[in-house]
């Protein structure tokens, strides 16, 4: 049997999905109560998911996915982790958290469903830590121990799951440099591993693909990167006024950050008191929650899930991007945009095609998981007629062999010749996607 070319055929119709896709941000104004907020990534949608008030100072925040919980930090009165539904229901209590040191960031690891959270010491004597327990608050325990300090301790952290190393910067003061470190899971400091930053250092993210680091930097207003390997520190972006929290979106190719804007009066920059984001280049960028007038924006969260294609053209696309919907083709390849989203490329960037994979008889492509998306793998023994298991015919054309994960979002597909094609010399499959 010899299989000669294969096609590719994406169809479209209207459907309504759940909502996925979706940026948390915790807002802090000054004396007054705090907000968890939610934005969708192209910034329309704004809602606020809850009020917290009784002296609350709201910190880390973080997306559980396997739940679709939030996770967030007050580090005020409370002085407690708690989670809640992006909804704003069933808010329950998690992990207390230190009463007499500064708690600031929080991550989630989705693999162990262990929390972790940082306690900042900016006294000189004890210690400071980064600690983590399992999601309901049990089983808590140091991590990472470093000397107490406004230039020694943990502040804003980053879980490196891919690597196994935690990074962090320290707590800082005024306009001097700091530093980023990184340890073990394990907590084994390394020693060899320094990444220096102009002043005050706030979050940082890792893409362990590229071996980039990507940070904020409070009093410069910038957000810069640099290979973990070393070299000079690059300004992604500049033109901040305090950014803070940062996450990415690397299939994106989007960068995020929180903005508090509590530098100078009146704050100033492009983003004062905003969560933004732009393209790892630093172009495209956007402004994307509407602030109250002392709005603190401290940290931020994405829940990737993209169920819809609206919600992952609201990844991709800004309102304004021209060429955005499922039938035009943004990047010029000769794949519509809806394809790109099928098979999980990049619909702005050319060199990013969709594609099927011959092996021997059998054909492999990427589909994406739980979507509203219909995949059918279809073939034809003589062009332009093609069968598919379930049409009229009843007879058994393909076999699907294996569906293996390719990350949470993807999975590569086998598909084999089925009992209807055993006498063909010839075979041309296609796969169509569809919306219902």
């Amino acid at each position: 049997m010899r299989v000669s070319f294969l096609i590719f055929l994406a169809a479209l119709a209207l459907a309504f999905y759940a909502k996925g896709a979706r940026v948390y941000f915790t807002d802090q104004p000054a004396g007054g109560p705090g907000y968890l907020v939610s934005v969708a990534p192209n910034g329309t949608d704004q809602q606020t998911v809850t009020i917290v008030s009784n002296a609350p100072d709201l910190r880390g925040v973080a997306f559980h996915r396997a739940s679709g919980r939030i996770y967030y930090l007050d580090n005020g009165a409370a002085k407690r982790i708690y989670s809640i539904l992006p909804d704003g229901s069933d808010q329950q209590e998690s992990v207390p958290v230190s009463a007499t040191l500064i708690n600031s960031d929080l991550e989630i690891d989705e693999g162990s469903g262990k929390i972790y959270w940082s306690e900042s010491n900016a006294g000189t004597t004890g210690n400071a830590f980064i600690r983590r327990a399992n999601l309901n608050g049990t089983d808590a325990e140091p991590v990472i121990t470093t000397a107490p300090g406004v230039m020694t301790s943990p502040y804003f952290f980053f879980l490196d799951l891919a690597e196994g190393y935690i990074y962090w910067g320290v707590l800082s003061s005024g306009s001097v440099s700091s530093s980023f470190r990184r340890a073990t899971f394990a907590g084994e400091i390394d020693e060899t591993f320094l990444i220096t930053s102009p002043t005050r250092t706030r979050d940082i993210a890792v893409d362990a693909a590229s071996g980039t680091a990507y940070w904020c930097d409070r009093q410069t207003g910038n957000v810069y990167k640099r290979p973990l390997s070393g070299g000079a520190n690059q300004i992604l972006i500049g033109g901040m006024n305090a950014p803070h929290g940062i996450a990415l979106d690397l299939e994106a190719g989007k960068i995020y950050w929180a903005d508090t804007g509590a530098r100078g009066n009146p704050p100033s920059g492009l983003s004062p008191r905003r969560v933004a984001r732009c393209n790892l280049d630093g172009s495209e960028f956007e402004n994307l929650s509407t602030p109250l007038v002392d709005s603190e924006p401290w940290d931020l969260a994405l829940d990737l899930r993209s169920p819809t294609y609206d919600d992952w053209r609201a990844r991709f696309f800004s309102v304004n991007t021209p060429d955005a919907g499922p039938e035009d083709d943004a990047d010029g390849d000769g794949a519509k945009n809806l394809l790109e989203y099928a098979m999980g490329t990049h619909p702005r960037r050319a060199s990013s095609r969709p594609a099927i994979a011959l092996a021997g008889t059998s054909v492999k492509y990427i589909r994406r998981i739980g979507s509203e998306l219909q995949y059918r793998v279809e073939v034809s023994t003589s062009l332009p007629a093609f069968q598919y298991n379930g049409d009229d015919g009843g007879l058994v054309w393909t076999i699907e062999t294996s569906a293996t994960p390719v990350n949470e979002d993807l999975e590569l597909v086998s598909v084999t010749p089925g009992p209807a094609l055993a006498t063909a010399s010839n075979v041309f499959f296609r796969v169509r996607a569809s919306l219902p």
